[in-house]
């Protein structure tokens, strides 16, 4: 499977010897991720400003309170929309509004005869990521090879994350509800990046390509979180109530100058 894909990939390179036709002022484009050769497959371009985040569990409730990505709680994925204009100049929009609300349930007997136990949990957070940039596509003498040059500013924001649970028990003359609420900060993230890559059109306004950028990034994440637990166990018409109260701060900012590469192979169909 794998030759046959390549057979087809080199194919489509060599299909047209002549000019291709490139994307004019007017033009607009939008850009895609390419991964795989047995099995292709489309993703978004990129990632925000944010991607790769730190983040703190200090209610051992996501990760038993060991640190994780953001990515791995919201994937952190953009979308990329260019637009051409007179003397090679071409703007680039980069927009991704990731997000998640997840909700478990579980019902099931305990070990204890006669116990029925009902356990839910609930999570929510929202990220948002935008860039904004502007490149300069300069002629070559070869008809179908497009470089550019450019300058992209990248600005992203996370709203934190909030989980609730509740867990709920019935025996025979007693029963037991609990209940924790956290709620962890978000975090902010900026970046400005020179890049320079280059498009390869093997068809008419559809192109593949590569793009590396150098540039500052920062990351500030965390603040102050809280986590709320309610206890009550009930038997003999008596309720017996307990509460936790937890508060705390974390911190995890990241800064510093750096290569990003954007991503293997790029997909960008123009109109």
């Amino acid at each position: 499977m794998k030759k046959i894909m390549l057979i087809i990939c080199l194919s489509a390179f060599s299909i047209s010897a002549f000019a291709q036709n490139m994307p004019k002022a007017g033009y607009s484009g939008l850009g895609f991720n390419v991964t795989g050769l047995a099995t292709m497959a489309f993703g978004n371009f990129g990632q925000t400003a944010i991607s790769g985040a730190q983040i703190s569990d200090p209610a051992g409730v996501l990760t038993g309170g060991f640190d994780i990505t953001l990515d791995n709680l919201i994937p952190q994925n953009v979308l990329m929309y260019k637009r051409y204009y007179e003397d090679g100049l071409a703007s680039r929009f980069s927009l991704g509004i990731n997000s998640i609300s997840a909700t478990t349930f579980m019902g099931d007997s305990t070990f204890t005869p006669g116990e029925y136990q009902e356990t839910e949990t609930k999570a929510s957070g929202f990220s948002f990521g935008l860039g904004v940039g502007l490149e300069k596509h300069m002629a070559t003498e070869a008809s179908k090879v497009d470089p550019y040059l450019g300058v992209d500013v990248m600005f992203a924001m996370y709203n934190g994350l909030t989980y609730s649970m509740t867990d709920n028990i019935t025996g025979d003359g007693y029963s037991s509800a609990a209940t924790q609420d956290v709620s962890y900060p978000g975090g902010i993230g900026f970046g400005l990046n020179l890049l320079g890559g280059f498009n390869y059109f093997f068809a008419d306004n559809i192109s593949i390509g590569g793009e590396v950028g150098l540039g500052f990034n920062m990351m500030n994440m965390g603040g102050s979180w809280s986590s709320d637990y309610v206890y009550e166990f009930t038997s003999n018409n008596t309720t017996t109530t307990t509460e936790v109260n937890s508060i705390g701060e974390y911190k995890n900012n990241v800064s510093g100058i750096n290569v990003n590469s954007y991503g293997g192979v790029n997909l960008i169909i123009y109109w």
